[in-house]
């Protein structure tokens, strides 16, 4: 592992957030963009108990490198246990829209949180000048 000042736990996680935020986001999209496709099953990304398994590890483990939280690449998978419409689609609309709004509040969160590391960052590099 090559080390940068962004190798830390924290930036890693936040990186994977913002890569699984971004990847639920194309999902979300693609079912609100199918909503009136017949047989359109939606697909959803869940990242976060892989990212919070990975997190434990590291905090569990310290001296043991932290890639696992970078190398966790999230994939859209369809939903299952969605409920179907007579025409074979499953997704709802209203769902997807919740759904959007939460997972572009996550996202924003985690930009701003890494933006902020990132200041910091700086700002200790410049003694506290930027």
């Amino acid at each position: 592992m090559t080390w940068n000042v962004l190798s830390d736990v924290t930036s890693q996680a936040l990186a994977a957030a913002l890569r699984g935020t971004a990847a639920r986001h194309a999902a979300l999209a693609s079912n609100i963009a199918n909503v009136d496709t017949p047989g359109y099953a939606r697909a959803d990304v869940s990242f976060e108990p892989a990212l919070a398994a990975a997190i434990e590890y590291a905090r569990r483990e310290p001296g043991q490198p932290t890639d696992l939280i970078s190398a966790s690449m999230p994939r859209a998978q369809r939903d299952r246990l969605a409920r179907t419409r007579a025409d074979g689609n499953s997704v709802d609309i209203d769902r997807e829209m919740t759904a959007l709004a939460r997972n572009t509040l996550a996202q924003r969160a985690a930009a701003e949180m890494l933006a902020a590391r990132i200041r910091l960052l700086r700002a200790a590099i410049h003694g506290g000048r930027t």
